[in-house]
């Protein structure tokens, strides 16, 4: 598997990894958006790396950005990572998912429609300004990685390619969603993966996993006596 990744552009891989979509139709994300973004977020490297320009005095100077594109719904199972390049000055940085039109003036999760795993306490937002605990915290040189479930419609995190668990399973059934980071003090580095490399996660069998429960269930499945 090792050598086909190197062998594999880009392209390549997300072909395999996301089969039924047509790029020529539903662009999948591939870096953040130089229009989608707050004032104090700068962007370098291709609009894949991140970082803070703001000020930090409070959660008011809070920055955040989406990705170029929406998940497409064809994906099934979507997911990119995020390589924490500096925690800067407190980490305050959120990863996940968040709807176009919500406020990036602040971290994903905060605000509804939005969705975030928390560097510094380790907790996920889910539309809401409180916190649930989730997991470990995150810092320098850790990757993180996020996981949209479109068939389950839920959301996932990683850290350093272990999956911690689902940390959301009530998205909204018409919800669009983007990738999105916010961050928040001076120092602050982030840079996204969108699958031009391979990822740090196994997300091929869990992709296998999700397609075997597919499968399953629609083998499985009975009419009530009397139909069909």
């Amino acid at each position: 598997m090792a050598s086909m990744d190197i062998e594999e552009t880009p392209r390549e891989r997300l072909s395999r990894l996301y089969p039924h979509v047509d790029e020529r139709e539903t662009p999948l994300p591939r870096q953040w958006s130089s229009k989608d973004r707050h004032s104090y977020i700068g962007l370098s490297q291709n609009n894949l790396r991140v970082h803070y320009k703001g000020s930090g005095k409070n959660n008011k100077d809070t920055a955040s950005v989406r990705a170029n594109y929406s998940v497409p719904t064809s994906c099934g199972v979507y997911y990119y990572e995020v390589k924490i390049v500096s925690k800067g000055r407190d980490g305050y940085i959120g990863i996940g998912m968040s709807a176009g039109g919500v406020n990036l003036n602040k971290l994903p999760g905060w605000e509804k429609s939005s969705y975030g795993y928390h560097a510094d306490d380790g907790c996920v937002f889910s539309s809401s300004g409180t916190g649930q605990q989730f997991g470990p915290v995150f810092t320098t040189g850790d990757i993180v990685g996020c996981g949209f479930n479109l068939v389950e419609r839920s959301i996932f995190f990683t850290k350093n390619g272990i999956k911690l668990g689902n940390a959301v399973s009530d998205v909204p059934a018409n919800l669009v969603l983007y990738p999105s980071v916010g961050l928040q003090t001076p120092g602050e580095i982030v840079e996204a993966n969108f699958g031009d490399s391979p990822f740090n996660f196994d997300l091929e069998a869990m992709l296998a996993e999700v397609r075997h429960k597919v499968h399953h269930s629609i083998n499985t499945f009975t009419l009530p006596f009397g139909e069909g």
